[in-house]
């Protein structure tokens, strides 16, 4: 009997010391995939009026936004849809891109992933297809 249980204990510790790691993989993967994604200020000049949208996003963190554009400046951004951690949105980005009319912002400390991924949604909104 001890024997089985220390068989199934050890089965269970494998799968989750496994799980563990491709989890920490797969986090690892996103960070580099945001991190290496490039913001920089946008040529509003080349956009018409009008809302775009953007999204992006991988494994645990995403979201889908809309960018208003009015007279060539950016009046608005709207979250549509989030995935993440709750209490690690960062919402905040969204007032100081538009105050600084780019996406290339500071990130909300310990939002970091999320914050990366606002940005490189709104830089997609307005990067002509």
């Amino acid at each position: 009997m001890r024997k089985k249980l220390l068989i199934t204990l050890s089965i269970i510790l494998a799968v989750a010391l496994l799980a563990g790691g491709w989890f920490k993989l797969r986090l690892n993967r996103m960070y580099d995939k945001f991190n290496s994604e490039q913001i920089t200020d946008m040529d509003l000049s080349i956009l018409e009026d009008g809302t775009y949208l953007g999204e992006a996003g991988d494994f645990v963190v995403g979201v889908k936004l809309s960018v208003t554009v009015v007279n060539q400046e950016i009046t608005d951004i709207e979250i549509q849809e989030q995935r993440g951690g709750k209490g690690y949105e960062a919402h905040d980005i969204l007032p100081r891109m538009i105050e600084q009319q780019s996406p290339d912002v500071d990130v909300v400390s310990g939002a970091t992933g999320s914050s990366r991924c606002i940005m490189i949604a709104v830089k997609n909104a307005l990067t002509p297809q």
